[in-house]
């Protein structure tokens, strides 16, 4: 089974992996760590890649296990994402289709990380009509049989290629870092197979 660690409107590598494993878990008991794409998510604008980061708090310090990672509602986080997400996409090809599923993530306030990464991941999952499964972490964790959670860092290397894909601004490089955002606004009902398709670029995969 495949263990990942919570993401915030995750890359495509993320999703690639979940395609490929077929079933999947998030490990919400792992120690939060900061600088990846566990709170935040990668966008292509005008200006080039834009980093959205949801501010967070850790309740319990360096070991606050990432099911009790606090938001920071004194922030205009939302505000500010929405602004940039909108900015960056109004004139793709689907945004409009697909805007009404994302906006409520950005209206509705959020307290805890991984309820508001949980609650996208599946509502993205559903949208994809993607042939996976998620276990619920309580169900998952005595299972032997899963690959330990990727560092899930921007800094790494993309682990998988993909197909190359209208965008409204070209950026083909490291594709799979990239939010699924701009895959499903630029590329819409094809988001799917385009995932499907993805290669694996190390042996594992994730």
């Amino acid at each position: 089974m495949l263990r990942l660690c919570t993401a915030y409107f995750p890359p495509l590598d993320y999703f690639a992996a979940i395609v490929r494993a077929g079933v999947f878990t998030i490990d919400t008991q792992e120690h939060y760590r900061k600088q990846t794409f566990r709170n935040r998510c990668m966008i292509v604008t005008s200006q080039g890649v834009q980093n959205l980061s949801v501010p967070c708090v850790k309740t319990l310090g360096n070991h606050t296990p990432a099911a009790q990672i606090g938001i920071d509602s004194n922030k205009h986080w939302q505000r500010d994402h929405w602004r940039s997400i909108c900015t960056a996409y109004n004139k793709s090809p689907f945004f409009l289709y697909y805007k009404d599923g994302i906006a409520p993530f950005f209206e509705k306030e959020y307290t805890n990380l991984c309820e508001l990464n949980g609650q996208i991941i599946d509502m993205l999952l559903k949208k994809l009509k993607l042939p996976v499964q998620r276990v619920p972490w309580q169900e998952a964790e005595n299972e032997a049989d899963y690959t330990p959670p990727a560092d899930c860092s921007p800094k790494k290397e993309a682990r998988f290629s993909f197909d190359a894909y209208l965008q409204t601004f070209p950026c083909q490089e490291a594709l799979g870092h990239l939010s699924i955002l701009d895959l499903l606004f630029n590329a819409g009902p094809e988001t799917a197979s385009i995932l499907q398709n993805a290669k694996p670029l190390t042996k594992d995969g994730f």
